[in-house]
């Protein structure tokens, strides 16, 4: 961490820490919150417990049947228990354990209790014969007429405790039955039905937790955030300090990256807090009521995991929203919104059915509460997890690059009223060489869930369940991300951004030995990748994915010298020119501030984050850490268009033409390596292409700290 930025986050940690509003909400309530709820819970319970065990349910019954319905009441609960014929009636005892309300049976004529339910008078209404008893015991057709109000509890209540009186007392005539012809139960039920519950206290727990806790968490880190991100940027405004601060020798990135550190030191806090607290609470509750309901403790470690980049974009946002608001009041106003997103996501999570798949991965807050109800369940899925990561830490991005842009702007900062358009009025921007580290920031969390929705709709549209894809419909499928998304997007905002696009997205021509290295590196890349992911699979077992519908999409192009050169122009040109633009274009020049290795290892690494399956992504991020280290050395795009060209086209026919690859690998074995022929040629060929790239290093290039 920067001494500047140091010292920003320890005078606005110390601030937040010295505020009693503050500290209340993030560190009292946490504390206090999950021994009151259960407390609180139980005392509740308790006392729905005892005014049942004293509270009277009035039902009207026809005139006449007074003697039966008291009868009927009388009845033991094991009457007829061995003889069981209701559906669901072991259910319905089962619920009737806990105190069961008392029914008071009163006379009434039909249209007088019906009238007296409407009005609430009685609670249910049953009608039977006068002389039920009779035409029961004659084995004639009776029907019992049963009337509640659905709308109220203790309608319900009493009704479900008649149902249960009514299936003891149908029990007990069927017995009587049964003995009088002289037959066993077993005529009745030639077999008993055993049904068991296999699933662990702690994963019952979870299946109950799973369905509120997550967005409890969430609330509280919005809580633990909200204060301090208000007082850090309103608050500062309305007490006219923020002018001393950013007109001190500290840079207005520096400024935001110590009041987000805060923030989100503070939120992470806040959550850290609740899961503790929660856990102790449950923990400490006496083992006997908590027999059949315990803890998911193995969940813990990840749902703090997943709470770290929430804590980080709920930071980023309020930062960001509470900037444009002149005065405290109106930077709650602003905010407020941001507490319905972990509601409408709540009502997203308990809905039935709803699972973790498809576009639900990538839907921010949502994701994540989805997962951690997996997680509560004992399931979810390593993919699942860096999917709901990766992606909710791409949003903490994109968020804190917003914040950033706003304190870049003193317009926004210092004025009272149109600040939303100032930010966001082109007019307004003034030209810039090159993005922010905001910027690339920014475009990278549009990008990635924008292609995911993009690819999801395309193969929606374009995949034939019975054929599969053509090579045309393929072809779409590969063009269409890759020009409108890596391509056009990253142009797009650099234009109405007013960045010069020469120098943002390196387009200067390099020397020759750049594009020599370039050249080197990509013809000899692609066997190095192969073996280092078959070193890989030793370690992590590969799983073959759903390969099969683009197999048989890419597999005619092979037959014909035209359909190798579209599939070379697919898999090949389009990437290396597309997403060099992005990515050692774009995102790299607003990185470079950072330094050298900094810039490379962060490109690299969010390189491969982009590209899956999984198992390929470690050797991925490598590659892109010697793509980023070309563009860097040679300050142009090209020698990294014309690497990433060739290792793609490369990795697509090479083990095909020279039959590296005989057969397709299978699951759970290691993938085969290279001859050593072909990878110690590949070797010297790429240690080549790292001194031309090196030796090309532009002459032109601008003297600075963070080219050392």
């Amino acid at each position: 961490m920067a001494p500047k930025v140091r010292a920003v986050y320890a005078k606005e940690l110390r601030d937040c820490l010295r505020d009693r509003r503050t500290l209340f909400a993030s560190v009292v309530v946490p504390l206090l919150l999950y021994p009151v709820m259960m407390l609180g819970m139980f005392e509740v319970v308790q006392i729905a417990r005892t005014r049942l065990q004293h509270e009277v349910y009035e039902v009207a019954i026809p005139p006449g049947t007074s003697a039966f319905f008291e009868k009927l009441s009388k009845l033991p609960e094991d009457a007829g228990e061995k003889g069981e014929t209701v559906p669901g009636k072991r259910e319905t005892d089962q619920k009737l354990k806990a105190p069961a309300p008392s029914l008071a049976f009163k006379e009434m004529e039909a249209q007088d209790a019906e009238k007296a339910l409407e009005a609430g008078n009685v609670r249910a209404v049953v009608m039977v014969p006068p002389d039920i008893e009779q035409r029961v015991a004659a084995q004639a057709d009776v029907k019992v007429d049963m009337q509640f109000d659905r709308a109220e509890q203790r309608s319900r209540d009493a009704e479900s405790r008649l149902e249960v009186l009514f299936g003891r007392y149908r029990n007990q005539v069927v017995r009587s039955h049964l003995e009088a012809q002289k037959l066993k139960r077993e005529f009745l039920h030639p077999f008993t039905l055993v049904m068991r519950n296999v699933a662990h206290p702690s994963k019952l727990g979870g299946s109950m937790l799973g369905l509120f806790l997550p967005f409890l968490f969430i609330m509280m880190i919005i809580t633990g955030a909200i204060y301090p991100a208000i007082d850090m940027t309103a608050g500062e405004k309305e007490r006219s300090t923020l002018e001393t601060l950013v007109s001190m020798p500290v840079r207005p990135i520096e400024v935001i990256a110590g009041k987000f550190l805060a923030v989100a030191t503070m939120a992470l806090g806040n959550a850290t807090l609740n899961v503790a607290s929660f856990a102790a609470t449950f923990f400490l509750l006496p083992a006997p009521q908590m027999a059949q309901f315990q803890f998911p403790w193995a969940a813990l470690p990840l749902t703090l995991l997943l709470l770290l980049p929430l804590a980080l974009f709920f930071a980023g946002m309020l930062l960001a929203v509470s900037s444009f608001a002149s005065n405290q009041k109106e930077a709650q106003v602003y905010c407020l919104p941001v507490y319905l997103v972990p509601l409408l996501g709540m009502m997203v999570v308990m809905t039935p059915g709803i699972e973790l798949e498809g576009p639900l991965v990538l839907v921010p807050v949502v994701n994540a509460a989805l997962l951690i109800k997996e997680l509560f369940l004992y399931h979810g899925t390593t993919q699942q997890i860096v999917f709901v990561f990766v992606s909710t830490c791409f949003y903490a991005a994109g968020t804190v690059a917003l914040a950033a842009r706003v304190f870049a702007r003193e317009e926004v900062l210092f004025s009272a009223q149109n600040s939303l358009r100032l930010f966001l009025s082109r007019r307004f921007f003034r030209p810039s060489a090159e993005p922010k580290a905001g910027d690339g920031l920014l475009v990278l969390a549009l990008v990635f869930p924008l292609n995911f929705y993009l690819q999801l709709w395309l193969t929606k549209v374009l995949l034939d369940p019975v054929a599969g894809l053509t090579p045309a419909q393929f072809a779409m499928l590969v063009l269409l991300p890759e020009y409108l998304l890596f391509m056009a997007l990253p142009l797009a905002v650099a234009w109405y951004l007013k960045l010069d696009w020469r120098k943002t997205f390196l387009w200067r021509m390099p020397r020759f030995g750049g594009l020599l290295g370039g050249l080197c590196l990509g013809c000899s890349s692609w066997l190095i990748a192969m073996q280092l992911v078959s070193w890989q699979s030793y370690v992590w077992k590969y799983t073959p994915g759903d390969m099969g519908v683009l197999e048989k999409a890419v597999a005619p192009l092979f037959q014909s010298a035209p359909g190798i050169t579209l599939l070379i122009f697919l898999m090949g040109i389009t990437p290396g020119v597309c997403e060099e633009h992005l990515f050692r274009g774009f995102l790299q020049q607003g990185l470079r501030r950072s330094g050298k290795w900094t810039t490379v290892l962060a490109v690299g690494l969010i390189f491969g984050a982009y590209h899956f399956p999984l198992f390929r992504q470690p050797i991925t991020a490598l590659m892109g850490v010697a793509l980023a280290y070309a563009a860097w050395e040679t300050r142009s795009i090209w020698p990294s268009v014309l690497f990433h060209a060739c290792h793609n086209s490369l990795a697509t026919v090479g083990p095909t033409m020279l039959g590296l690859r005989d057969a397709p690998p299978e699951a759970g074995q290691p993938l085969p390596g290279v001859a050593l022929k072909y990878l110690l040629p590949a070797v010297a060929l790429f240690a080549a292409g790292l001194w031309l790239v090196r030796q090309a290093r532009a002459e032109d290039a601008p003297p600075s700290a963070a080219t050392s």
